[in-house]
């Protein structure tokens, strides 16, 4: 499935606010099921019985605190969905399991922003990046421990962040509004959003003339993220092969693309040894182009340049023959 510009709306309480949801243009329905903290919107007969009737090309997604493979595997498949949000903590062996189990479920794993936990948030993308098909970022509450549905909006730059260094789609979550996802959406640059109490009435119930908002607002913020792209590639400098990539003149999204391109360029060019720049900083880039290399079948090793030879900051990459 395509992780791009979506919109997911969760807390569903009955059919007809998912039919509600659907018909104001709604891709994925969110069910917060099995809960460690929040009181669940319906029982789970009650969202499978809804599930049934979510047509394609709309999604349901389970959203959840299990944290064991079995379990997962079981409840997703007597509620009849393809997709689980993995929303607190879990093991890597479980995720394993779970995609050994279920290889067909697509998984999207939380990152819960709490005050500035960047370099942790930034570990955790490292380490379940090979397992996960998308991650989300939402808002944690220490005055409830909720990590989710707390209608509290966290850092922006902490989840752009994480977009810039993420294999994978990011989606944002946390305290989004009709009022405010126009403006997180093109400072974030996610792969989608998702709101539960910011496009609530005041009875509780989703309203329908702020969910036609929220809609409106983000499908025009992800119109012009589209056509920033646009201009953004046609202005792409060209880049030399020869054994050095400076990644000084890029932006930590193109990375992501760049690095795994420019090795396949340099054996076919017969070149096996490369030096990639990425200065010292904060690590961050480091890290996510070390996590690029140990992903590559066509790197041999590599090593952080110490000394005269790292220069502002450079790994030493030794390339397959």
């Amino acid at each position: 499935m395509k992780f791009k510009n979506i919109i997911q709306i969760a807390g569903i309480i009955d059919q007809p606010e998912a039919d509600l949801l659907m018909q104001c243009g709604v891709e994925w329905l969110g069910f917060p099921l099995r809960l460690s903290v929040n009181r669940e919107d319906l029982s789970e007969d009650e969202a499978a019985v809804v599930i049934r009737n979510i047509p394609s090309p709309h999604v349901p997604v389970l959203i959840t605190y299990l944290d064991r493979a079995a379990d997962i595997a079981e409840f997703c498949g007597r509620l009849g969905v393809g997709m689980v949000q993995l929303h607190g903590a879990i093991a890597i062996s479980e995720i394993t399991e779970l995609k050994s189990i279920a290889p067909s479920l697509q998984i999207i794993k939380s990152l819960i922003v709490k005050g500035d936990n960047l370099a942790q948030l930034l570990e955790s993308l490292v380490e379940y990046a090979p397992y996960a098909d998308a991650f989300i970022t939402d808002t944690f509450d220490p005055a409830t421990g909720a990590s989710g549905a707390t209608g509290k909006v966290h850092d922006w730059s902490i989840s752009r962040e994480l977009v810039e260094n993420s294999s994978k789609p990011i989606i944002l979550a946390g305290g989004l509004t009709p009022e405010n996802v126009r403006a997180a959406i093109l400072a974030v640059r996610p792969a989608g959003v998702d709101a539960h109490t910011g496009v609530e009435a005041l009875n509780g119930r989703k309203g329908p003339e702020r969910v036609r908002r929220f809609v409106t607002e983000a499908r025009e913020a992800f119109r012009q993220l589209e056509r920033d792209e646009e201009y953004d590639n046609d202005i792409d400098p060209e880049v030399p092969v020869d054994g050095v990539l400076d990644l000084h003149t890029f932006s930590p999204k193109e990375v992501k693309d760049l690095v795994p391109e420019y090795i396949r360029a340099c054996r076919e060019k017969g070149i096996y040894q490369i030096r990639i720049i990425h200065g010292k900083g904060t690590g961050t880039l480091r890290r996510t182009v070390q996590a690029l290399l140990d992903r590559s079948t066509e790197v041999e090793s590599y090593a952080t340049a110490d000394g005269p030879g790292g220069g502002w900051g450079a790994t030493l990459v030794v390339l397959r023959r």
